[in-house]
């Protein structure tokens, strides 16, 4: 619409003539207009054998074509250099013209797009002036807070908050659930045994216990909602719905046999992952991470004594500290234990992936990043993964053998 735009199609109507008759497209791009630029693309687009379309370009600017091409494929990219380019006209002198009146003369861009319909106008061949976005983006995160939760993480690089992930780790994440897959033991069969008296009301009293402590811990600090995101909140869970389930299997067994049934299988498949998993975070939590935070990360003072005083109270103790005593009632010692088998194992590789799926695939999308030791932006992620995997496996090897140590007599089933 402007005296420029006519000027530009008159001069090339007069060149060739034949134009008018084939369908052209004139782009006008926002993102040239905020570079300052008073170029245009001039396109002519001619159908050639076989539905193909071949563009020829009768007047342009080269430089500011690859800007073009630049922004369509590259967003981020391009606000960069356009932002690099706005600076430097802004220090450089304006180009000569051929008259004086053409440089005091300032064109009135339209506010949208001067092509018109034709059967080559597509959605992906111009930017409109009016589109806020011409294309969709897939956000990771959630939340525009740089992967870090209430800035909860901030003590973290950046490049283990935000970022692509590892080839490494993705491989190795893909072939563990691909292997989980594969090398499911068939059938998963687990045992169950009988339990005395003794058992029964073992089993009645971790069940309510590991109630009564999440529920003392809600009323004391409130939300406690990141307790079961945690991997010690998914230990505690499993170690008190396992001492439940078979402590209701053999409440209900005379008069429901076959629902008793189902529940002490599905407890009897708990044992296992109830046990490695108390084993797992008494041990790292005493041994490893405590002390670590204790000595490295608090200050000597009031904050020190804080954490002190958090770490031993009520709900510390009974997570980090009675958890293992409780998971080795009925599943290494007691009148009802048994050996642990593949399918145990499965079980627990099975809780495994559940978890890292939760923490891979949702936590790290709000900025949650309880474990840096997994991030997946890291090749040693993968390390750290098969570090657990393996340490699994070990647990369940000694396990067993504590079992036959601690019980004789099931020796006698093993032969």
């Amino acid at each position: 619409g402007s005296e420029e735009t006519r000027a530009v199609q008159s001069n090339l109507t007069s060149r060739n003539p034949q134009s008018l008759s084939v369908p052209r497209i004139l782009l006008w791009s926002p993102h040239l207009e905020k570079l300052g630029t008073d170029r245009l693309i001039y396109l002519r687009f001619r159908r050639k054998r076989h539905s193909s379309v071949r563009a020829t370009l009768l007047w342009h600017d080269f430089h500011y074509i690859k800007i073009f091409i630049c922004i369509m494929f590259d967003r981020s990219r391009a606000n960069q250099t356009a932002g690099q380019i706005a600076s430097r006209q802004t220090n450089s002198p304006p180009p000569a013209s051929s008259s004086p009146s053409s440089s005091s003369r300032k064109v009135q861009r339209s506010m949208s797009s001067h092509a018109g319909p034709t059967p080559f106008h597509r959605r992906m061949s111009y930017i409109p002036r009016d589109a806020k976005e011409w294309r969709p983006k897939f956000k990771w995160h959630f939340y525009d807070n740089q992967g870090s939760y209430n800035q909860w993480f901030d003590w973290l690089p950046l490049w283990m908050r935000v970022g692509y992930w590892s080839p490494v780790a993705v491989l190795f994440i893909v072939g563990f659930y691909a292997s989980m897959y594969l090398h499911k033991p068939s059938p998963l069969e687990f045992a169950i045994t009988k339990t005395d008296d003794v058992g029964f009301w073992a089993d009645c009293a971790i069940f309510a216990w590991g109630i009564i402590v999440v529920l003392k811990a809600r009323y004391d600090m409130g939300a406690i909602s990141g307790f079961w995101i945690s991997y010690t909140g998914w230990s505690w869970g499993i170690l008190t719905f396992r001492a439940g389930l078979e402590a209701a299997a053999k409440i209900l067994g005379p008069s429901r046999p076959e629902l008793a049934a189902k529940l002490a299988v599905w407890g009897s498949s708990l044992r296992f992952p109830a046990a490695v998993a108390a084993f797992v975070t008494f041990t790292i939590w005493n041994f490893l991470l405590f002390p670590i935070i204790l000595l490295k990360s608090m200050p000597p003072g009031e904050k020190r004594q804080n954490f002190l005083k958090f770490n031993f109270g009520f709900f510390m103790t009974n997570i980090h500290g009675l958890n293992l005593p409780m998971a080795i009632v009925n599943n290494i010692w007691g009148s009802s234990v048994r050996l642990f088998t593949e399918s145990d194992l499965y079980v627990a590789y099975l809780v495994v992936a559940l978890y890292s799926a939760l923490y891979l695939f949702v936590m790290d999308r709000i900025g949650l990043h309880f474990y840096p030791i997994f991030c997946p932006r890291t090749a040693a992620c993968a390390l750290s993964f098969g570090m657990v995997l393996y340490l699994y496996w070990w647990c369940m090897q000694k396990g067993n053998e504590l079992i036959l140590y601690l019980n004789p007599e099931l020796e006698l089933t093993v032969g």
